[in-house]
């Protein structure tokens, strides 16, 4: 049997491995579809969409494989999925073969991080804190990936990029693999089943979906800005990695400050800065500016991100692999929704009402988001 310490650095060392590519082919795909491939900015949101449509359709198997089976073994599988898309991408030439690449990863995502998730999960009672450490381990894997993959898209190329991150996914599998076997655990059933749990979870899945919707959009939107404005891939990377490496320092600090303030003070704050944030890019301010409100915007989601999976995991009981599918899935709902939109909301240039709209919705999520977490505190007695 696993004993907790390896466990935890095996869940920390496969997240840091996987998100880097993760957040890397997010990054690079819609550059890519448009540079590579000739794709329109409305063709890349229904490229971006289809992973998270698929994702949403996988999910529900994900959570039940979580919840019935070895969770680092299910967390494997997804890695091994993910490194096989990363190479079809390497070798698209055509729109086609996008789609087909994009569909693989729709199922590697929800196997691998609904499982690791699970698994932070189960360490609440002795760390308020694990899904801000688990967060950290995520980011730090988001941006140590970019200066090399920067060097080797320059001197190689998009195809060799992916290759790269095809044998890192790999890797976040390999470590998962090796640990020592673990048991299945038989987990109780909440009460009212799935339905109770869908109940339970309603409030928390309808505030997600809404707000990762505008948060999706304004990062698809702001990206594909920076691209008109004529900035080479390196560049927009580097706006963007302060933004990363605040999401690796602060989700521990950041916790703390939830555990002094209190949660909903806490969520309220942070989602009224994001808010600011994405409407002060609708005055397109210099590429230093937009760097500095990326950051405050990435320091709201590392005070949000793990606030929301610690709710949702109180409110699940033993089932919580499936309540990070529901979630999961309201959130994956509203990022497909947010990037179609901005896709086709910024086609023809209107940057400015985009980043005022979407900062409206994340405003219009911290009003309720008070009752959201009254409503899951109750229900968590339930459970």
């Amino acid at each position: 049997m696993l004993t907790d310490s390896v466990r935890r650095r095996a869940i920390r060392t496969s997240a840091t491995l996987l998100s880097g590519p993760v957040e890397l082919l997010d990054f690079l795909i819609p550059l890519w579809a448009g540079a590579v491939l000739g794709l329109d900015a409305s063709t890349v949101g229904w490229l971006v969409a289809a992973e998270l449509v698929v994702s949403v359709l996988i999910r529900p198997v994900a959570g039940y494989l979580a919840d019935t089976r070895p969770r680092t073994r299910v967390a494997a599988v997804g890695a091994f999925a993910f490194s096989a898309s990363c190479v079809l991408y390497a070798f698209s030439d055509t729109s086609v073969m996008a789609f087909i690449a994009a569909v693989v990863g729709g199922v590697a995502g929800p196997l691998f991080w609904i499982s690791l998730r699970a698994i932070a999960a189960e360490y609440l009672d002795d760390d308020s804190g694990t899904f801000a450490g688990l967060m950290s381990s995520e980011a730090l894997g988001s941006w140590i990936f970019w200066g090399p993959a920067m060097v080797l898209l320059g001197s190689s190329g998009y195809a060799a990029v992916f290759i790269g991150l095809a044998i890192a996914a790999a890797a976040a599998g390999v470590r998962l693999m090796i640990t020592t076997k673990e048991p299945i655990v038989a987990r109780a059933e909440v009460a009212g089943g799935t339905r109770g749990h869908v109940r339970r979870l309603a409030p928390l899945m309808a505030i997600g979906g809404l707000v990762t919707a505008a948060e999706a959009g304004v990062g698809l939107a702001l990206l594909l800005q920076l691209q008109a404005l004529g900035l080479e891939v390196w560049q927009i990377a580097l706006i963007y990695l302060p933004g990363g490496i605040a999401l690796t320092v602060l989700p521990r600090p950041l916790h703390r400050l939830v555990e002094r303030w209190g949660r909903k003070p806490a969520y309220v704050a942070a989602s009224t800065a994001s808010a600011v944030g994405a409407a002060a890019l609708a005055l397109s301010p210099p590429v230093v500016v937009i760097s500095a409100l990326w950051i405050i915007m990435c320091a709201a989601f590392a005070l949000l991100y793990p606030l929301q999976k610690t709710l949702v995991s109180e409110a699940s009981g033993d089932r919580v692999a499936r309540g990070m599918s529901l979630q999961a899935n309201a959130d994956t709902i509203g990022a497909a929704i947010g990037v179609v939109a901005a896709g086709a909301l910024v086609a023809d240039g209107s940057w400015a009402p985009s980043f005022i709209g979407l900062a409206g919705i994340i405003l219009g999520g911290a009003t309720v988001a008070p009752r959201v977490i009254d409503h899951t505190l109750r229900a968590r007695g339930r459970v």
